[in-house]
């Protein structure tokens, strides 16, 4: 583990289930014999998990903001907010887990897109024309041209 303090923000459950009185005590714990020092410390947890039980049993608890019947955030969201909370390589592993995602993703668009026969032509178009003898400028507008027909062939199947 590196000697370097990361900063890392503190959650909504620790800004709501917060107490002065146990981050004075471990604060304290460094300077305490090892044997009152453990207990010190198990006492600060304690006040801790008592607020947060006090937490959970109000009625309305803010920090569950996500309604029952309500939208639920993807899998993606969820991970890039929980990477404001991580130490670096937690964070490297989150991001490296995001890329495959996003790779996964462009894999099944990629795929989506080639089942459209009318892509499928039009790419052999393409192809055919870059055969040809034409100046890059004409071969932009001929690709143009054949997107913008296949967006209305698109729109008059819908």
């Amino acid at each position: 583990m590196s000697n370097e303090t990361t900063y890392i923000p503190l959650t909504e459950l620790d800004r709501q289930s917060f107490q002065g009185t146990s981050q004075m005590l471990k604060a304290a714990v460094t300077y305490m014999d090892p044997s009152s020092g453990k207990m010190l410390a198990m006492l600060a947890r304690m006040l801790e998990l008592k607020q947060t039980i006090n937490l959970f049993n109000q009625e309305q608890i803010s920090i569950c903001s996500v309604p029952p019947d309500g939208h639920r955030p993807g899998i993606e969201e969820v991970l890039k907010d929980i990477r404001k909370y991580c130490a670096p390589a937690e964070a490297e592993q989150i991001d490296q887990f995001l890329n495959i995602l996003n790779a996964v993703r462009l894999y099944n668009q990629y795929n989506e897109l080639t089942k459209n026969t009318d892509f499928s032509n039009m790419m052999n178009q393409m192809n055919q024309m870059k055969n040809m003898n034409i100046s890059p400028e004409q071969l932009q507008m001929i690709q143009t041209l054949l997107h913008a027909q296949s967006v209305s062939s698109d729109k008059e199947k819908s």
